[in-house]
C-alpha cells in the first residue's frame, strides 16, 4: 500500500466514524463516560484540512498530531501518540513485513502510553491480537477485527473509566476496542 492509498483510506473513516458514531457512544455509555463517538469523529473530521502526504511518515504522524489535539477523553493522546510512534519507522510503501513493523510500534504505543496489557478490556486487546495474527502469516479481515473486539465482553475491565464498574464491565464491549477494528481495518488494508 503507497501513502496515497492509506491517506483515502484514513480519510475514509470520517465517512466510517460518522456512520458509527451512535455505536461508540452506546459503548461508551455503558462503560464510560459516553463521549467516544462525537470524540472519534471530531478527531477524523480534522484530518482533510491537517493531512501531510509528501512520505509515508508524514502521512502518520500529522494523522496523529491530529488525533492527539482533536480528539478528546484517553483515546486521543492513545492513537495520537501510536500514529507518531509509527512514523518512526514508516517506509513509503506497506508490504506485509512493513506491516508487521507499523503493528509493532502501535501496539507497544498503546501498551506504553496507556500502561496496560492484553486482557484489561482495552483497544489493546484488538490491536495485539491484530499484530500477532498479521506477524503469524494470517489474514486478518474486518470480520476478524470484530472478533476481536467481541471477545472484550468477556473481559473485566481493570484500566480507564471502565474499570470503575468492575464485575459490571463483563458483558460490554470496550469502546476503544470498537473504534480500534476501524482504524486497523485501514490499515491493514487487503494484506
Amino acid at each position: 500500500m503507497n501513502t496515497a492509498t492509506l491517506k483515502e483510506r484514513l480519510l475514509a473513516l470520517r465517512e466510517t466514524f460518522k456512520a458509527e458514531e451512535e455505536t461508540l457512544t452506546e459503548l461508551d455509555r455503558a462503560i464510560g463516560d459516553g463521549d467516544h463517538g462525537v470524540n472519534m469523529l471530531r478527531g477524523f473530521e480534522a484530518l482533510p484540512e491537517k493531512l501531510d502526504d509528501s512520505s509515508m511518515a508524514n502521512l502518520l504522524k500529522s494523522t496523529g498530531m491530529t488525533l492527539m489535539s482533536n480528539v478528546g477523553g484517553a483515546s486521543g493522546p492513545l492513537y495520537g501518540f501510536s500514529f507518531v510512534k509509527m512514523s518512526q519507522v514508516a517506509e513509503d510503501d506497506i508490504n506485509r513485513e512493513q506491516l508487521v513493523t507499523l503493528l509493532n510500534a502501535f501496539a507497544e504505543a498503546i501498551a506504553q502510553r496507556g500502561k496496560v496489557t492484553r486482557g484489561e478490556k482495552t483497544m489493546l486487546d484488538v490491536i495485539d491480537r491484530a499484530r500477532e495474527a498479521v506477524q503469524n502469516g494470517e489474514t486478518v479481515t474486518l470480520e476478524t477485527l470484530q472478533s476481536y473486539a467481541e471477545d472484550t465482553k468477556a473481559l473485566e475491565a481493570t484500566k480507564g473509566r471502565a474499570a470503575y464498574f468492575k464485575s459490571e464491565s463483563i458483558g460490554h464491549m470496550d469502546p476503544g476496542a470498537q473504534s480500534s477494528v476501524y482504524i486497523l481495518n485501514a490499515l491493514i488494508g487487503d494484506e
